[in-house]
């Protein structure tokens, strides 16, 4: 066996024993050293942590990284864009500007340009013209829950895999095509819709989803898994991966949607299967998994040199975010959740999270 699984369980058990319970979190000191240990360990230069307790930010933790990290370090919260563009989707929904299960031609009566490339930044755009009767047959719910027949990401022009609502597929395209709805009812670029209507009402102050120079010197420079830096610059938005935020402001989304009960209703409503082993659903814009504890909300990030997971029990508020700057970085995920949130988790052992 690997030293560093070796390393992991222990830590495991060290963190299930009852010489720490009860919890809170925040009183547990000899768990936060297991788990900087352990982002030592693992190489992992810069990762932080954020916890929700009742559905209120509670406190901020730095696994690795300088003193003050935990509060100001920004990170690439990749796929962990995704709940925020859902939640976003959501309140146009509930405002009647969007509609969940209306064919999405209705919303792009004139089609929309398709990029091939999305994650080719600094290249030349590879573009495609999608006609509005290709778009019939495709829903929102469909972008939203990972059913639209979209693929990860295409290389090349716009097409299909499957017919839309057959089965589950993880689309980053789908969500692509959700920002231009967004970009096209509310007349503005995704990254200052989002930053008017979520960002400055909840004081998330040093999220974007596009590089700002403002927060250049608070940017945790990404590593690959040897410790090489590497990273993707965002100039432009991308609705499924180029969020910047801080631990504390992706804390703060989590509330805001724990405490929206009909986005958090509609979130939850009518998951599709995403895998029977382990036992996974997808709702609007996060996984959904049954812990051993309840029902647990989920999404895991992977851009080039980052990592990140967000976990929270809509029935408790609990929850927590972890963002890293290292591609090792979820190897702190499942210590993180058993000390944050105690229990079985069926979605640490999904392959999604590599």
């Amino acid at each position: 066996m690997h030293p560093s699984a070796l390393t992991r369980r222990a830590l495991l058990l060290t963190l299930a024993s009852p010489a720490l319970a009860p919890r809170p979190a925040w009183s547990q000191p000899a768990a936060l050293t297991a788990l900087r240990d352990l982002a030592r360990r693992e190489g992992i230069a810069q990762a932080s942590f954020a916890v929700l307790q009742g559905g209120r930010v509670q406190r901020t933790g730095l696994l690795a990284g300088r003193p003050g990290d935990a509060e100001s370090a920004v990170f690439q919260a990749a796929s962990l864009s995704k709940p925020v563009v859902a939640y976003a989707a959501l309140r146009l929904v509930q405002q009647r500007r969007l509609a969940l299960d209306a064919p999405v031609a209705r919303f792009l009566p004139k089609g929309y340009t398709h990029r091939g490339n999305p994650l080719a930044l600094g290249e030349a755009a590879i573009t495609d013209w999608v006609a509005p009767e290709r778009l019939q047959a495709l829903t929102l719910r469909q972008l939203l829950n990972h059913s639209s027949g979209l693929p990860a990401w295409s290389a090349g022009p716009w097409a299909l895999d499957f017919e839309p609502g057959r089965r589950w597929q993880y689309s980053g395209e789908g969500y692509t095509l959700v920002q231009r709805l967004i970009e096209t009812v509310s007349g503005q670029p995704l990254d200052a819709f989002l930053a008017r209507e979520l960002f400055e009402p909840l004081g998330m102050a040093s999220s974007s989803f596009v590089w700002r120079d403002a927060l250049a010197a608070r940017v945790a420079g990404g590593r690959t898994a040897d410790g090489s830096p590497r990273q993707l610059r965002f100039n432009e938005p991308l609705a499924g991966a180029s969020l910047y935020t801080t631990a504390p402001d992706y804390a703060r989304f989590m509330a805001a949607l724990h405490a929206d009960a009909e986005a958090l209703r509609l979130t939850l409503a009518d998951p599709i299967t995403a895998s029977t082993e382990p036992p996974l659903r997808w709702g609007l814009g996060w996984g959904l998994e049954q812990a051993s504890t309840g029902p647990v909300l989920w999404q895991w990030g992977n851009n080039p040199g980052y990592r990140a997971l967000a976990m929270l029990a809509p029935a408790t508020g609990d929850g927590f975010v972890l963002l890293s700057a290292s591609e090792r970085g979820l190897a702190l995920a499942t210590p993180l959740a058993q000390w944050l949130l105690p229990g079985e988790h069926p979605a640490l052992r999904s392959p999604l999270l590599g």
